[in-house]
């Protein structure tokens, strides 16, 4: 085979390689199992009137979960330090409205971070997940959480619902 031959079967070759290996990994990430959960999970608040810094807080913290059930290594990169995301939505008569987000407000580092997850294993944030809110500051009702794990771009990895009611 001549250096022309080669370089035109390389041309062919290297993106169906480079293709190949990007549907593998969306095929990795797409066996990965989530799970969100919500603790306590249905709350009842209390709205006897309290203002100012006697309110009291209540807190709803999400325990989110990812498992790697293949035989085959995960080895994920989210393009910051931010490598996940809940968000929570009041499910109203029109349509759902965010009312907190656990990244809001934070900053992460802007490096490519590694996420790794061994065969068989279980990844979780590394830190708490929790939303602390005074009564006065929701409102009765449903509510759902959304989990995103950035390193497979899956916008809603993982969710749970809840209700909010109140006592007066």
């Amino acid at each position: 085979m001549n250096r022309l031959s080669t370089f035109k079967c390389l041309r062919i070759f290297l993106p169906l390689a480079f293709v190949g290996t990007c549907l593998m990994a969306d095929a990795l990430a797409a066996d990965l199992k989530y799970a969100l959960e919500a603790k306590p999970g249905d709350l009842v608040v209390d709205r006897m009137p309290t203002t100012g810094s006697n309110a009291k807080e209540y807190q709803q913290e999400f325990l989110f979960k990812v498992t790697n059930p293949s035989r085959t290594d995960f080895r994920g990169k989210a393009p910051s330090c931010q490598t996940f995301d809940v968000e929570v939505f009041f499910v109203g008569i029109d349509r759902p409205t965010s009312v907190w987000k656990w990244s809001s407000g934070r900053e992460f580092c802007q490096h490519v971070t590694e996420v790794p997850i061994d065969p068989g294993k279980s990844w979780t944030p590394p830190e708490k997940v929790v939303w602390t809110f005074k009564a006065v500051d929701v409102k009765d009702g449903k509510y759902y959480a959304v989990a995103t794990f950035v390193p497979t771009k899956n916008k809603k990895a993982a969710d749970v619902n809840f209700v909010i009611t109140s006592t007066h």
